[in-house]
């Protein structure tokens, strides 16, 4: 916290509030990008801007990775993404708001935690790796629901953005599914990133008298030792303290026996089959496909949430989700060719079917051959008995895909529109239907 003022580009509350676009900052970047690697291919020296660059350039698309998340899912604000979680943090007595109380002012006894705390409220902006702790001790040491703490954080946050603050809050809380825990030792993280206690004395002035072997466990001081910093640490006897002295809390809770207590909860809920699966179910959705990021949430086969199944799933070639770039396939060519697709079987199962394209729901247009048009449901099983060269779809088992929000509507092959977004379905062809093909 003491470098991010000077490390992290703060542009977050820019981009949230409309001020400057996306796509400026990145086009931005990548001019910056290109003229550095001109300079380091003339011998020039450009330090770690490169590799720096990189790694803002991946949070860009995080960014936008978690919005797509929200907007893919918006109960998400309000119910848990694994639904096997959503008595977790919810029973009767779980919810301690005096534990909530310290934790929104900043009293919890912790001196980092409460530095934190203390400099979102004061300035509107923390970096990640600190929202991150506050939220985990929140949620695992206090074990506080995380739709409780998302107000009072959605408040400070001067660049809040719900398509990050709820995703985010999921993930920290443990309830995705998809996800390691995400435990902080608030005193370790303290002494790694402030070690010599500058960030907490500058936020927590209680304690700017006390020396650095003590400042991030000051319970731990000796009476002695209270009496030449003129601090008293515990429980305060008095509303009034004596003139020139500071009274810190004790810690309101066990640090690593609370964490282990809210672990072992929820370790019991993530090795239930059930949990297991409805944890796929997420994964397909809104999992990263990226190694890093499965090595990094110990998803491996099976463990966690992605078993063998799920993972046979992903590494199959026939069971993925299109992409953007294959459904908007151009179908049509030039001249008097016609157009192509691939011929299959008269029956495809479903696993095959997932793969299939715009492209494959077009077939040449008897008229004119360099036109394309769909062929309705009722067309295309006298498709299937004429054995015709065309894509056949199965009238029982078929998929599409939404030209809006590619969404794959499973098993619906007369659905009139999106499950997801509930775009319309063109289901019957114009008499010209170039306009439909990219």
């Amino acid at each position: 916290p003491n470098t991010a003022w000077n490390s992290c580009s703060r542009l977050s509350p820019y981009l949230s509030f409309g001020h400057i676009s996306l796509r400026f900052v990145q086009h931005s970047l990548q001019q910056r990008q290109e003229t550095l690697r001109k300079m380091k291919s003339q011998g020039l020296t450009v330090g770690p801007w490169l590799k720096s660059l990189q790694a803002f350039s991946s949070r860009l698309h995080w960014r936008s990775h978690f919005i797509q998340k929200l907007e893919s899912e918006p109960t998400m604000e309000k119910q848990d993404l694994c639904p096997a979680f959503q008595d977790l943090r919810r029973q009767e007595g779980d919810w301690n708001d005096s534990y909530y109380q310290a934790w929104e002012t900043g009293k919890t006894g912790f001196p980092f935690v409460d530095a934190c705390m203390r400099c979102l409220e004061e300035h509107g902006w923390i970096n990640f790796r600190m929202r991150a702790m506050l939220v985990s001790f929140a949620c695992y040491n206090l074990f506080l629901d995380w739709k409780g703490i998302a107000p009072h954080l959605a408040r400070v946050f001067l660049d809040y953005e719900p398509g990050i603050h709820y995703p985010q809050l999921q993930m920290q809380a443990g309830t995705t599914g998809i996800n390691s825990m995400r435990v902080y030792s608030v005193t370790k993280q303290g002494k790694d990133q402030d070690p010599t206690g500058k960030f907490i004395r500058r936020y927590v002035p209680e304690l700017e008298r006390v020396p650095d072997v003590y400042i991030h466990e000051p319970w731990k001081m000796p009476q002695s030792i209270q009496q030449q910093c003129r601090v008293k640490v515990g429980k305060r006897e008095s509303k009034q303290v004596e003139r020139g002295w500071s009274w810190y809390p004790d810690p309101i809770v066990q640090e690593q026996e609370s964490a282990r207590i809210a672990k072992a909860k929820l370790i019991d809920i993530r090795k239930q089959e059930a949990t297991q699966a409805m944890a796929n179910q997420v994964y397909l959705k809104h999992g990263s496909r990226n190694h890093q990021s499965n090595q990094m949430n110990n998803r491996v086969i099976g463990v966690g949430a992605l078993p063998s199944v799920a993972a046979s799933t992903l590494s199959s070639e026939k069971l993925r989700q299109p992409t953007i770039k294959e459904m908007l396939v151009d179908t049509t060519t030039t001249g008097n060719k016609k157009c192509k697709d691939k011929p299959t079987t008269s029956a495809i199962p479903v696993a095959t079917a997932r793969k299939r394209t715009f492209s494959s729901m077009i077939v040449p247009n008897k008229k004119d051959s360099s036109q394309c048009s769909v062929v309705p449901p009722t067309k295309r099983s006298k498709t299937e008995s004429s054995g015709s060269s065309n894509i056949a779809i199965s009238s029982k088992n078929s998929s599409w895909n939404c030209k809006r929000c590619t969404f794959l509507n499973e098993n619906k092959p007369y659905g009139l529109v999106c499950s997801m977004c509930g775009m319309e379905r063109e289901s019957y062809p114009r008499k010209d239907f170039r306009w439909f093909v990219v």
